[in-house]
């Protein structure tokens, strides 16, 4: 995968992982220019947006910083992004985890609710 850069802090540039459509095509690196609290903030678009039915879009997160001194150091940062592509998928799999964790939550508040009901109107009765 290529990436592209964005200048950064003083003597770095952000760096940007491209992708590639489901049509296997390019995309492009758009920046949000309305007026929304989102103005500024760069997504990915198909180039082949509107056409053939495509309507790739996803925000576009920079993956790390490198070095504007040389194409050697930017290279060396290789491993970082990667190590960082191995944290965001951790990341995803332990937000995936508290979702499925949030989902057991909310059925046993209900199964308690239906117990406690059931168990109110069994007393009622006597």
């Amino acid at each position: 995968m290529s990436s592209s850069s964005m200048g950064g802090r003083e003597g770095q540039m952000l760096r940007f992982t491209s992708k590639k459509c489901h049509c296997r095509t390019k995309t492009t690196i758009r920046i949000v220019e309305s007026e929304k609290p989102s103005k500024g903030r760069l997504y990915y678009m198909c180039e082949n947006a509107g056409l053939e039915g495509c309507d790739l879009w996803a925000w576009c997160n920079p993956v790390g910083f490198a070095s504007t001194y040389g194409r050697d150091e930017i290279d060396e940062e290789k491993p970082r992004i990667e190590e960082g592509m191995h944290f965001n998928g951790r990341l995803m799999k332990l937000e995936m985890k508290i979702e499925a964790l949030n989902m057991m939550i909310k059925a046993s508040m209900v199964v308690l609710v239906v117990c406690f009901i059931s168990t109110v109107l069994m007393f009622s009765m006597k």
